[in-house]
C-alpha cells in the first residue's frame, strides 16, 4: 500500500519557489533531515503536527511556546509555501516542517518522543473503496506508541462521522492509549489550545459537527 495518495505539487509551480524552499534552514527532506537531530538538542520538549495544512496552528503554537520545538509533516507542498513565508517573516527558530508523509518521517524519529501530537482533519477518504487509504489505522496507532511517553497528549480533530467512529475504534482497541476528552463544536482555543484553521472555519461555515478528541497514554 502506498504511504500517500494524491498530487503533492500544485500545478504550474515556479522553480524558484521550490529552490527557496529547499534552501531554507527549517525545511526538511530526505537529504537534510539528519541535521534535525543536531537541532533538537537545544530543546527539552518536542511537538508534532501531522498534516499541518497551511500551518496556521503549528505556527501559532510555535510563536507562543518558543522554548519548545515544533515539527510538522504534510506531503501537500502548497501548504509549505504559506508556512515558509510566515517563518521567514517572524524569524522563528523552533519550527521545522517537511513534505515527507508520516510513514516516511517516522524512519527518522528514532529516540524522539513528543509531548503533544496534533492531527487536524485527516483526509476521510469517504468512498468505501478508498477507506484503506486513511491515515489512522492499527499500524498508525502502534507507531504513535513508539514516539510518545506517559505524559503525551494526542489531539485528533475531524468533521467526518464515519472516520470519527474508526478513529475511536482504533484507539479503543489499542493497549497503549485511552480517550480522555471528547468535545463537539466547542471553542477549540479554550480546551485544546488550537488555532482556527482554514478547514475548521470551512466546517463551521457548512454547519458540520466538529469533533475534538484527546487521547492519552494508558498507565502501566
Amino acid at each position: 500500500m502506498l504511504n500517500f495518495y494524491g498530487r503533492r505539487h500544485p500545478r504550474n509551480i515556479k522553480n524558484n519557489k521550490l529552490k527557496n524552499l529547499d534552501d531554507s534552514n527549517f525545511f526538511l527532506d530526505k537529504k537534510n533531515i539528519k541535521k534535525f537531530n543536531s537541532t533538537i538538542k537545544k530543546f527539552k520538549n518536542f511537538n508534532l503536527e501531522i498534516g499541518f495544512g497551511r500551518g496556521e496552528n503549528i505556527f501559532a503554537q510555535s510563536l507562543k511556546n518558543t522554548n519548545d520545538l515544533f515539527l510538522g509533516c504534510d506531503p501537500y507542498l502548497s501548504g509549505s509555501f504559506y508556512l515558509s513565508k510566515n517563518i521567514k517573516a517572524s524569524g522563528l527558530k523552533n519550527l521545522f516542517f517537511t513534505t515527507l508523509d508520516f510513514l516516511e518521517l517516522f524512519k527518522f524519529l528514532k529516540g524522539i518522543t513528543f509531548k503533544r501530537i496534533i492531527i487536524m482533519f485527516p483526509d476521510p477518504w469517504p468512498k468505501i473503496r478508498h477507506k484503506k487509504r486513511r491515515l489512522i489505522n492499527s499500524n498508525f496507532v502502534n507507531l504513535l506508541d513508539l514516539i510518545t511517553f506517559e505524559k503525551t497528549k494526542i489531539v485528533v480533530v475531524t468533521d467526518h462521522e464515519d472516520y470519527l467512529n474508526q478513529i475511536l475504534y482504533e484507539f479503543y482497541k489499542s493497549k497503549f492509549f485511552e480517550l480522555s476528552t471528547e468535545i463537539v463544536n466547542y471553542e477549540v482555543g479554550v480546551s485544546f489550545d488550537i488555532a482556527f484553521t482554514k478547514y475548521y472555519k470551512k466546517a463551521k461555515k457548512s454547519n458540520k459537527k466538529v469533533y475534538f478528541l484527546l487521547f492519552e497514554k494508558k498507565k502501566s
